[in-house]
């Protein structure tokens, strides 16, 4: 009798202890499914400006003599980022002299924005660039390369010239920021002649 009572204890000793390490494993399972998944966040990187200059006018010079008159009423500089770049929210005036110039060129634009490794600017709304002649470029739309001292658009672009000669150019161009060469992109245009001018 103390035999069988002896076996039945040690046989519930032995269900006891799988039902035990059963159960401590099903809680343990139940605790980490249950981790709530969170929503998926589609967070924007927010650049803060590093330099912000109000009413500014800048005045660039090379070897002593003015290169670039900045003037705008906002200018935000970017520098701590991958690649630096400055905005010019509310619209950018500039005047940029060539070598051997006396009267300098003008870049005109509601928004621009430069990016510092590159050198080049982009112009947007009622973009206007004049050059020393009078010789004016107009776009809604417009990047000028300073370095290479270049400007280019894929967007609808006129060209006039101080005697009223004008071009439209419908897929934009490529031409010298002085305006001396240029190419249009599918073009037509006018072109004011005396009236005793022979052809």
């Amino acid at each position: 009798m103390d035999k069988q009572k002896l076996y039945r204890k040690a046989n519930e000793n032995v269900l006891i202890t799988p039902i035990y390490i059963f159960g401590l494993i099903s809680i343990s399972i139940l605790l980490f499914s249950c981790k709530k998944e969170l929503p998926p966040t589609n967070k924007k990187k927010v650049e803060f400006p590093s330099r912000t200059l109000i009413n500014a006018n800048i005045i660039n010079r090379d070897s002593g003599r003015i290169s670039m008159n900045v003037r705008s009423p906002l200018i935000e500089e970017y520098t701590t980022v991958d690649s630096p770049y400055t905005v010019f929210r509310k619209g950018l005036d500039l005047d940029f002299y060539q070598k051997g110039q006396i009267k300098p060129g003008y870049f005109q634009a509601d928004w621009a924005k430069l990016s510092d490794a590159t050198g080049i600017y982009e112009g947007r709304g009622n973009v206007i660039i004049v050059n020393e002649k009078g010789d004016s470029l107009k776009s809604e739309q417009l990047f000028w390369n300073k370095k290479n001292k270049t400007v280019y658009t894929s967007k609808e672009v006129y060209l006039i010239s101080s005697e009223g000669d004008s071009l439209t150019a419908k897929n934009g161009l490529q031409a010298t920021d002085d305006l001396e060469s240029y190419t249009l992109f599918n073009n037509q245009g006018f072109k004011y002649v005396e009236d005793n001018q022979k052809f």
